[in-house]
């Protein structure tokens, strides 16, 4: 009973900021990474995901191809993931436009149904083990060594800031 009281009180720890997300960890706490992806080694979109790429904000089809907000065309990586739950089948795309400031690029994720779930400037999208009804919690990477935890809002079907853990 004392080894269970131990871990949910790091478990609660963890969540306010207590303790530390390697501490909490031990006591098999679940904001944990199980995948990362690397804005810049997203594959690069083809044509097949034009249909996505139309509902990126920020993004504007031309005749050759896609221009972001300042103006300039990139080489956009899309990768399709499995978040769980209403998000099977999503989509990530990313812009590497050093427009966006000191976050290196801008990230978006979409549903299967081509809407915007998120959408905000980051360098790696990273899939935790905790989930909101079935779908996975996400951090975005950012320069510095904060970890911002983004918990999925099905009423407003958009994934909602949680918490910044210090790494």
């Amino acid at each position: 009973m004392t080894r269970k009281m131990t871990a949910l009180s790091l478990m609660l720890c963890a969540a306010s900021g207590l303790v530390s997300t390697a501490q909490a960890q031990d006591a098999g706490t679940a904001f944990h990474e199980l995948k990362s992806y690397l804005g810049s080694d997203l594959p690069v979109a083809t044509a097949k995901d034009d249909a996505v790429l139309r509902h990126v904000p920020d993004l504007e089809k031309t005749a050759h191809g896609y221009k972001n907000a300042c103006g300039n065309r990139n080489r956009i990586g899309v990768l399709h993931l499995d978040l769980g739950g209403v998000l099977q089948g999503a989509t990530v795309t990313y812009d590497p436009d050093s427009c966006w400031g000191q976050t290196g690029g801008e990230l978006t994720v979409l549903d299967r149904n081509n809407r915007v779930v998120w959408h905000n400037g980051a360098v790696d999208i990273t899939i935790l083990s905790t989930t909101q009804d079935g779908v996975h919690d996400l951090s975005f990477g950012q320069p510095g060594s904060a970890q911002p935890v983004w918990r999925w809002d099905g009423l407003t079907h958009q994934y909602k800031f949680l918490k910044t853990l210090q790494g």
